[in-house]
């Protein structure tokens, strides 16, 4: 009788297990497509703006990953972002005139406009709005740039004006306040015209007449979202001589 009523209390038990467990797994699948839904409706303008990235947040462990990936792209396809350009309401050059209307990267910006595009809405930070120029640096940030500040716009913006204002011959320093910048070099593209990874020589004088010149690294995204586009890996300066590699410094370098 012991036994018997061992036994049938083992079946009840697994039974409950095995309900619990098959509705733990559903719930999960439920939470994280409700989690998808929400991130592919909100505008990447107003989560950037939050601090929040809800597509890193999504945990990917089971088999309907490469699923949710895929709608999740055509999701984010569909999404109407309406922003202006920080270089829309200036006087540029008939040779940048076509990139007034740029505000997030595209396949069909070219590499060698990167870097006057980003210059431009830079010198010219506050237009159309505050921190439109930032904002634009911001989304051609390689995911390298963006996860160091934790994909965090906010923090992003507060530290580039923080470096801008105490160093006037940083890169931000000289962006926004200097006195003006030059191109010094075509666009270096490695490997050729098929090639991925591309730099560019610039040179500028600070706001206290200070020289300095800036070598960019453009990557080219080989995978989506933004297949094809061209994006900002890094911006390297040089020391107040103009050389990229230390010489001749004695001992010590002083700003």
């Amino acid at each position: 009788y012991r036994l018997a009523l061992l036994c049938a209390l083992m079946m009840v038990l697994r039974n409950v297990d095995g309900f619990l467990s098959s509705n733990f797994y559903t719930q999960k699948l439920m939470a994280r497509r409700v989690k998808h839904h929400v991130a592919a409706n909100i505008p990447l303008h107003i989560m950037l703006e939050h601090g929040s990235n809800l597509y890193l947040r999504r945990s990917y462990d089971d088999n309907s990953d490469e699923e949710l990936f895929s709608a999740l792209l055509s999701d984010k396809s569909k999404t109407q972002i309406t922003s202006t350009s920080p270089i829309s309401s200036l006087d540029t050059s008939a040779e940048y005139a076509h990139l007034a209307n740029v505000t997030s990267p595209s396949p069909s910006i070219k590499p060698e406009e990167i870097v006057p595009l980003i210059m431009i809405a830079l010198k010219n930070n506050d237009a159309p709005d505050r921190d439109a120029g930032l904002k634009l640096v911001w989304e051609f940030a390689t995911d390298t740039t963006q996860y160091v500040f934790r994909n965090n716009r906010t923090e992003f913006i507060e530290s580039c004006h923080e470096t801008a204002d105490e160093f006037p011959t940083s890169f931000y320093g000289v962006a926004m306040n200097g006195q003006s910048w030059t191109i010094e070099s075509k666009l270096n593209r490695v490997g050729g015209e098929s090639g991925w990874i591309a730099t560019q020589v610039i040179k500028t004088i600070s706001s206290d007449g200070r020289m300095r010149r800036w070598q960019w690294e453009l990557r080219k995204n080989k995978r989506p979202p933004c297949l094809g586009c061209w994006k900002i890996e890094s911006i390297g300066s040089s020391d107040r001589n103009g050389d990229f590699e230390a010489r001749d410094r004695g001992n010590g370098w002083s700003d």
